[in-house]
């Protein structure tokens, strides 16, 4: 029996800033090709550095809004003047030969909880708030006013993690890896996901 019996879900990865997602997932797509980065919609224009279907799928503020009429979002947002979403079509397209890993925040991680779509849910967190704090700080891009916003946002996030259905500390980046590899593996081999497994030993 193959990986092509079983059914494709989406990982979704949670954390609050300086969690250390973007690392983790960054990691986990280079040690596994079965695994694709679920790539967002955004109004917004393609930065020098970025490419189109690489970084973003940029469309059009129109294109966007016909979309979501249309209910294809399984999430989506305004964020300083410009839509970012995540395409239900998409990932289901996707679904069909890959798992797909994806970060977001809670908000947005509720809304895809809500729809149809095979998914498994992951909180990252940092081993303490010592070590979390040093690692904001150590980043060297936010002012210490926007740290504290950035803490306080977290502090609420946390207060929802038990609506989630994993947790994996990320005190050592390899061990986190590891540790969502084998949440991945082991949802693998729910018997949900097989298909037709009765077919294939019934002769």
């Amino acid at each position: 029996m193959s990986k092509d019996n079983k059914r494709k879900f989406l990982v979704i990865l949670i954390s609050p800033s300086g969690g250390g997602k973007t690392a983790i997932f960054t990691k986990i797509l280079a040690e596994n090709s079965e695994i694709k980065y679920s790539i967002s919609f955004t109004t917004r224009k393609a930065r020098n550095n970025e490419i189109d279907g690489v970084h973003y799928n940029f469309i059009s503020e129109e294109k966007f809004l016909e979309m979501k009429e249309s209910g294809d979002f399984l999430e989506s947002a305004l964020v300083h003047g410009y839509w970012y979403g995540t395409s239900k079509s998409y990932i289901n397209n996707m679904l069909k030969k890959n798992h797909i890993i994806m970060d977001i925040d809670v908000q947005g991680a509720k809304q895809i909880m809500n729809s149809d779509i095979d998914h498994i849910t992951i909180f990252i967190l940092p081993p303490s708030r010592e070590v979390w704090l040093d690692r904001l700080k150590g980043r060297g891009t936010d002012s210490d006013d926007v740290i504290q916003v950035r803490l306080e946002s977290a502090e609420k996030e946390i207060q929802e993690i038990r609506d989630f259905q994993y947790l994996v500390i990320n005190d050592d980046l390899d061990k986190a890896v590891n540790d969502i590899e084998l949440i991945i593996r082991a949802e693998e081999n729910k018997i949900k996901r097989y298909i037709n497994i009765e077919d294939y030993y019934g002769g």
